[in-house]
């Protein structure tokens, strides 16, 4: 290898070498033009003008498109912080809608019902798991006036009670289950009974209505309202419509299943009546 690089041949290559990049750079020096040169020397460097002028291109474009990159960038993320703002606009606009739909619901029932005293709307957090009668857990609590046994309604009807409370939470069973009783009657018969509900009813988001007198006349489609006699509901309050009929077990009353108007299993909110005319003034079902 030694010997390679001490021969005539090694020498010459280098030379040819030399001479190519010496023509390369008069080539570059001059951008691509002869100056009175030999035709030889044209010829020759032509190739090398191309090899040149391509890198310069090559470089020029790169250069170009490294800065146009940073550019583009940029005015990607500005877009996407645009769209990220706007987003949370329409989320703001979304929930101030929300929150007005409810504060309507709030002036109806005051407008209904004069003497109602009631918590500000509270949002259902979450359904009780595997309770097949739907109890939830909204977010205002004793903190928002709210006690044990307050009733809990929707602009639509009754929901139920509340059964458990913390400071800034609470839980609420509803009418769907049979550990909460309700004095109920037919809103233009008069007849009365308990709502009570059931497991056979539950999971078709029905109640039921028992001890029904065997001449009652219910049928389905009558309205269903509070009586208020037991002073932990109010009176005329709206629960439901009849929705079938039929003889108890004994034979010696009646019963009803009734759909709520309120969509127990669906809610996501409601309004606790923290007062009203006659809490507390128990006179029966």
């Amino acid at each position: 290898m030694r010997d390679f690089f001490r021969s005539i041949k090694f020498k010459l290559i280098l030379c040819i070498i030399a001479m190519a990049i010496g023509i390369m750079l008069y080539s570059l020096s001059q951008r691509g033009y002869s100056v009175g040169g030999s035709k030889l020397v044209n010829t020759a460097a032509k190739p090398f003008r191309y090899a040149a002028n391509a890198v310069y291109e090559g470089l020029d474009k790169g250069t170009s498109y490294l800065f146009s990159s940073k550019r583009y960038h940029k005015e990607n993320l500005e877009l996407q912080d645009e769209i990220n703002r706007l987003r949370n606009e329409l989320v703001d606009y979304e929930n101030t809608r929300a929150e007005l739909d409810e504060l309507r619901k709030f002036v109806g029932i005051k407008e209904q019902h004069y003497d109602y005293e009631l918590s500000p709307p509270c949002r259902v957090l979450s359904y009780t798991a595997n309770d097949p009668f739907g109890s939830f857990m909204i977010d205002k609590g004793s903190d928002d006036g709210i006690s044990v046994g307050d009733p809990v309604v929707t602009s639509a009807g009754l929901v139920g009670a509340v059964t458990e409370i913390a400071e800034k939470y609470c839980t609420v069973r509803t009418i769907l289950s049979p550990e909460l009783s309700v004095g109920i009657k037919v809103q233009k018969r008069g007849d009365t009974g308990i709502l009570e509900g059931d497991i056979r009813y539950a999971a078709d988001g029905l109640t039921q209505i028992i001890y029904l007198a065997k001449d009652s006349g219910v049928k389905p489609g009558d309205t269903i309202i509070t009586t208020g006699t037991s002073g932990l509901f109010p009176a005329g309050y709206l629960v439901g419509t009849v929705a079938e009929t039929g003889a108890a077990d004994s034979g010696l009353s009646f019963y009803a299943s009734v759909k709520p108007f309120a969509d127990i299993k669906k809610l996501s909110s409601v309004m606790v009546v923290t007062a009203f005319e006659g809490k507390g003034e128990s006179d029966g079902y």
